[in-house]
């Protein structure tokens, strides 16, 4: 059986948030590798081999932070990732509180 089929994506995702929000160290080296990620969104199809050897050693991290159940990052999810961890980007259109964010 084949990993994909035995994990749960909501499990894995848990399993990374909680390491990196216990443990300072995990989730500086995680915003640290997100911001050497550098891949044009406009063409996934070809990630470059540095930014596929990043996004690599970036799983092995998070699967060795989180026992090693977890199935890695896509390219799109790292630069969902990195747009919210490094950019700080946020997308406040979805938010609820909007209205609320102008004082």
């Amino acid at each position: 059986m084949s990993m994909s089929a035995s994990v749960d994506p909501h499990t894995q995702l848990r399993s990374l948030y909680m390491s990196l929000l216990t443990s300072q160290d995990h989730f500086d080296e995680f915003k640290r590798l997100l911001a050497l990620y550098d891949v044009d969104p406009q063409n996934l199809d070809s990630e470059p081999a540095e930014a596929t050897e990043i996004r690599e050693r970036l799983n092995e991290r998070i699967r060795a932070w989180t026992g090693g159940n977890f199935e890695g990052l896509s390219a799109q999810q790292l630069l969902q990732w990195r747009a919210i961890v490094v950019e700080e980007r946020f997308n406040v259109a979805l938010s609820p509180w909007k209205e609320s964010n102008t004082y």
